[in-house]
């Protein structure tokens, strides 16, 4: 008689399964103290790849202003969601989470400085930089 479980009569057969607290192990390692962290663009699953230049345009700019940055991440997440609604690829639901706890940190450390509309905050930042960054050097060139 054939048995519909995949193993030998008597219980003794290979399991073809890992047990379920090797299937439960951590996803995320911490790192150590002494390195640095990694940057979000750094840690992208491969079918999010286009959601990179946003994160390093948010790393790039959060020391000038961190609220800008938050708002480029915020939109690197919601196209994140509108890519992999079910965050079935590999790597995804993790990179979510590790993503919508970022922004809830810089949420918090952001709130103080917040604009009217975020829409007017992104464009005083753009003039700024435009001004400051690429007019000066569009100027210098021969």
């Amino acid at each position: 008689m054939a048995s519909g479980s995949g193993s030998k009569a008597g219980g003794r057969g290979v399991r073809r399964t890992l047990p379920r607290s090797m299937t439960r192990l951590p996803t995320m390692m911490d790192l150590p103290a002494d390195e640095e962290p990694l940057a979000d663009s750094e840690i992208v699953p491969s079918s999010l790849a286009s959601i990179v230049p946003i994160l390093r345009v948010a790393n790039e700019i959060e020391p000038l202003n961190p609220r800008v940055a938050y708002l480029c991440r915020f939109h690197a997440f919601e196209k994140a969601r509108f890519m992999d609604p079910t965050s079935s690829g590999r790597g995804v639901r993790q990179f979510k989470t590790y993503l919508i706890h970022k922004l809830e940190q810089d949420e918090e450390e952001t709130k103080p400085i917040l604009a009217r509309t975020d829409t007017r905050e992104i464009q005083k930042f753009y003039q700024w930089y435009y001004e400051t960054y690429v007019k000066d050097a569009a100027e210098r060139k021969p």
